[in-house]
């Protein structure tokens, strides 16, 4: 079955989304397109909200949103599911993926909004955010200790990777892991599995690093 990846090199949900495919063995029969969600006639046609990633499946059409891609993959595959079939630990998973979903968009929106001038930014924003990282950091970090480092990675896990690794690439001054202990140990584990250092975000070929955000990441207080 032809299945064609519409890509970036940094976004946190196509990395779910590669990481999923590397965990289930599917990679290998994806073709990667890195497209410029600024490109309309490629991206528009395929998600009206002209946002990655998009998938496009043979006898299927195109679909968008990291998590109903996830979904597909968890379909397709011959492995273990990714997202169980038993309601209480489905409801579980899912609940876990959208709060490590709304890291990564907590942690988009405020580096975008710290990336202005200084005398544009609406501190009260970037505040919000900040405490958004926060929370969602100490509330994964109250699960990462029952994930079991034997079993299937599921799809909660897997988000949470791609949330962090945005964290990692980004907010590389962020100190987030001594408050959060078990969500660092588990972190420093998952990290060292291939389909996390084969998913690696870099900075596009022929773009240099982004300056550094007007306003410095910090832990805040409540």
């Amino acid at each position: 079955m032809f299945m064609r990846l519409h890509s970036s090199y940094t976004s946190p949900y196509v990395r779910k989304v590669k990481i999923l495919a590397h965990e289930t063995g599917l990679w290998d029969g994806i073709e990667e397109v890195y497209t410029n969600p600024a490109d309309e006639q490629v991206l528009r046609p395929l998600n009206p909200l002209g946002k990655i990633p998009a998938l496009e499946i043979q006898s299927v059409g195109a679909l968008f949103d990291s998590r109903v891609i996830c979904e597909a993959l968890d379909e397709l595959q011959d492995g273990p599911p990714r997202i169980p079939d038993d309601m209480t630990a489905q409801l579980t998973v899912l609940r876990t993926q959208a709060l490590a979903d709304g890291l990564a968009d907590a942690a988009n929106l405020r580096r975008n909004e710290a990336l202005r001038p200084g005398a544009k930014i609406h501190r009260p924003f970037i505040d919000r955010q900040d405490l958004a990282i926060k929370h969602a950091l100490l509330a994964l970090d109250r699960v990462a200790g029952d994930w079991d480092p034997d079993g299937p990675t599921l799809l909660d896990q897997i988000a949470t990777a791609a949330a962090l690794g945005y964290i990692r690439f980004r907010y590389t001054d962020l100190e987030w892991r001594t408050p959060c202990r078990a969500l660092a140990d588990w972190e420093q584990r998952f990290f060292d599995r291939p389909s996390a250092r084969d998913t690696e975000p870099v900075n596009p070929p022929g773009h240099p690093a982004p300056p550094p955000q007007t306003v410095p990441p910090h832990w805040p207080s409540d």
